[in-house]
């Protein structure tokens, strides 16, 4: 039984630390096929979760067209991390400027971050079942 256990733990890890990097990677190339834009926080938006809320940045910047764009950051936090009138960094689809994304180490990092916790815990139990198994112990 540690044995199945920790033959699955240890596919699970591997399985997700290398999630962790293909996310990490794949994130970096769509930031830098993005376009550069230096924009402006003009409202903080409540945001609910399943912990209560965060606030998320409504960011409007200008295209070189001279179109006006406004989205909504998919990353917040609580307290907020910008305030209004605040200039910040995004990165841009220039085929769909309503693709945009405040530039921060929170959109590069979050999501690969959170694997490769996972990927750890995993690692983790891998060698416990894996040792309980090679001492003997049954459970």
């Amino acid at each position: 039984m540690f044995l199945l256990f920790g033959l699955f733990s240890g596919l699970a890890a591997f399985g997700l630390l290398g999630g962790a990097a293909w996310t990490y990677f794949k994130q970096q190339r769509t930031m830098q096929s993005r376009v550069a834009a230096t924009g402006t926080v003009v409202e903080l938006t409540r945001q609910n979760t399943a912990r209560g809320y965060i606030l998320c940045p409504v960011v409007e910047f200008t295209i070189p067209s001279g179109e006006m764009i406004r989205f909504t950051s998919e990353f917040g936090s609580r307290p907020a991390s910008h305030s209004v009138g605040q200039s910040i960094a995004v990165r841009y689809d220039p085929v769909d400027p309503q693709k945009a994304e405040v530039e921060s180490a929170m959109s590069l990092w979050l999501a690969p971050l959170i694997m490769v916790f996972m990927g750890v815990i995993a690692c983790c139990l891998s060698v416990v079942f894996l040792g309980f198994y090679g001492f003997g112990i049954s459970p």
